[in-house]
């Protein structure tokens, strides 16, 4: 299973070679945001880009677009949506996947997305390298992180603190909205501690990398439009997910 640095690693050797106008190796295109620049922007044909998303190992599911600022008022619609594609995405998985613990991720990344980001277009990747390595990659082309907390009038530092402050508990929720997630805090923690993975989220150009030993913020030398979030889990039953839920801060690793 890829390390979270070498999907940063890869997602740098592509955006340079795009920006260079240099060709790109189809064995490289692994990271869905790429992969969606490339086909708007014609860098890859048609044929090419079926060719990569019908791979067994590869799939990939693209959520539906709603008005961000009608979001409240079609909570209900969402829901029932969400709860239909969360499945589609599940059956995509072994079937020794734990259900509750997988759709708890899902849901809460993905009702982040259309809380959020504005975007225009999202999609869900799922990596089965094996039985026991899952990847769980979910991209939107929306404000970003660090977009959504200055609309918000929510200071950080850079990019890369903003999103550490977000899986810290900071938010730009609004009373209005009628749907509330548990928040990229419980994610993490369920992502690393209970299924004993790894999870990435890189938004602008700030990189945040997860582990069981903390959180790692860095700044990347390119930016992404909208957000990347990771979820690298492994096929395994959890035994209480809600042991995972309750608020703790995730601290930063100290650096050796």
């Amino acid at each position: 299973m890829k390390k979270l640095n070498e999907y940063i690693k890869e997602l740098n050797i592509i955006t340079t070679k795009i920006k260079t106008k240099e060709n790109v190796k189809l064995h490289l295109i692994i990271i869905l945001p790429l992969l969606y620049f490339m086909r708007k922007n014609n860098i890859i044909t048609p044929e090419e880009f079926q060719m990569i998303i019908n791979n067994e190992n590869l799939k990939i599911k693209e959520l539906k677009y709603y008005n961000f600022n009608e979001f409240f008022k079609v909570s209900n619609e969402i829901e029932e949506y969400l709860s239909e594609f969360i499945d589609d995405i599940i059956d995509l998985l072994p079937p020794t996947i734990d259900y509750q613990g997988v759709y708890f991720l899902l849901y809460e990344m993905i009702i982040n997305v259309y809380k959020h980001s504005k975007f225009k277009n999202a999609y869900t990747q799922i990596i089965n390298h094996d039985e026991n390595n899952i990847d769980i990659c979910i991209f939107d082309n929306g404000i970003g992180i660090p977009g959504s907390f200055k609309e918000s009038s929510i200071d950080s530092l850079n990019d890369c603190e903003a999103i550490y402050e977000a899986i810290n508990g900071k938010t730009t929720d609004k009373e209005k909205f009628v749907i509330h997630g548990m928040g990229l805090n419980s994610t993490a923690k369920l992502t690393t501690l209970g299924f004993e993975g790894e999870m990435l989220i890189a938004s602008g150009k700030g990189i945040c990398e997860i582990t069981e030993k903390g959180a790692k913020p860095y700044l990347n030398s390119h930016e992404i439009k909208g957000t990347f979030v990771i979820l690298k889990i492994k096929n395994k039953k959890i035994k209480d997910i809600y042991e995972y839920l309750k608020f703790k801060n995730i601290s930063k690793i100290k650096e050796d």
